[in-house]
């Protein structure tokens, strides 16, 4: 198969007008965010554009609930009607709003303080919303919480001087440690629990249990159906266990829109695309001149964000659509010309 650019294997290309900085699949939309504080939503099946507002940048995190959607940005938690596109309240939090979350009925919002004298974060907060944008509840932490998830309550991987991780419930707030005392860098959320790559490239879970080790930092961490999937600065990808040496820095993982293979981007001058099977053999499928920043999936589709703000959405009807080409190119000539002009007016 020969080796494509991303923008001819999209279903669309959008254009945030500034770095991409969040990407989430819905029901039947993508949703992206920007650092200049854009949040367009599109329809996967047209194309067409769904709603399309500006708030205080940059745009942090995005989580869905009943029809609204949830938005960390700046300093602030915003809920958006998905339906309207209508801001339905905003509430300002202290420092910098990184992640939101929800659960129990609630929304839960993290925020971090960073010092410029000591050029490192002193605290984070966790605050706890109903649904009409009212405080019900905060803990503040003496150290940066870098991944927010759910198990048995909300968990957060704490960085230094604690690290582990924090759990609050009804039963109130238990600090855990984990497998071993270095910083949570990252983390992801799979069906029952949360997992968090640490600083010296140790996998561990909200239940105790190591599950590896890279050589690097962790770069990317993403939850799969038969497990997980993580990347390293150097190249290095760990699917459950099994090594995947790509040599060159790892800036994003996702699932492919067959469900089955990982797909990576990574970077050396430029973003290559390559799709890796279950059993570990994988092909470079696309390149792309600006670096990727964000990676979102789900529904039979993935969606890329790059530097300079494009949105790429790719489905599977047409990464199938190229496979035939390549196949048969002849017999299909008048058929791929249709499929073309399909794909232009889309975009």
């Amino acid at each position: 198969m020969r080796t494509r650019n991303l923008g001819d294997a999209s279903s669309f290309i959008r254009d945030l007008g500034s770095c991409c900085s969040a990407i989430l699949f819905g029901a039947d939309i993508v949703i992206a965010g920007s650092k200049e504080g854009v949040i367009r939503s599109w329809s996967i099946e047209t194309g067409q554009l769904v709603f399309d507002l500006e708030i205080e940048g940059p745009i942090s995190d995005l989580a869905i609930s009943q029809d609204i959607l949830y938005v960390s940005c700046s300093s602030n938690l915003v809920a958006i009607s998905m339906n309207s596109g209508k801001i339905l309240w905003n509430s300002s939090l202290e420092g910098s709003s990184d992640s939101v979350v929800t659960w129990n009925g609630f929304i839960w919002a993290l925020s971090s303080v960073y010092e410029i004298d000591i050029s490192d974060y002193t605290e984070s907060t966790l605050w706890k919303f109903n649904d009409h944008g009212s405080l019900v509840e905060r803990w503040s932490f003496a150290e940066k919480g870098w991944h927010m998830g759910v198990d048995d309550g909300i968990v957060i991987g704490m960085g230094r001087p604690s690290c582990g991780f924090v759990r609050v419930n009804e039963s109130g707030v238990e600090h855990m440690p984990l497998v071993t005392s270095s910083p949570v860098t990252i983390g992801c959320d799979s069906s029952n629990m949360a997992i968090f790559g640490l600083s010296d490239g140790s996998i561990c879970n909200s239940k105790g249990e190591l599950y590896g080790r890279v050589g690097e930092m962790i770069t990317s961490l993403i939850s799969l159906e038969d497990g997980w999937a993580c990347g390293d600065q150097q190249g290095l990808i760990l699917r459950n266990g099994t090594e995947i040496d790509l040599n060159r820095e790892i800036l994003s993982l996702g699932v492919g829109p067959n469900g089955n293979d990982l797909w990576a981007s990574v970077w050396e001058d430029k973003s290559s695309f390559l799709s890796i099977s279950p059993d570990g053999s994988h092909s470079e499928i696309f390149k792309h001149h600006e670096r990727i920043v964000v990676c979102g999936y789900g529904g039979g589709g993935i969606a890329f964000g790059d530097v300079a703000g494009k949105v790429f959405l790719v489905e599977e009807r047409f990464e199938n659509r190229f496979d035939q080409e390549d196949q048969h190119p002849e017999d299909q000539e008048t058929e791929i010309n249709h499929l073309r002009e399909r794909l232009r007016r889309l975009r």
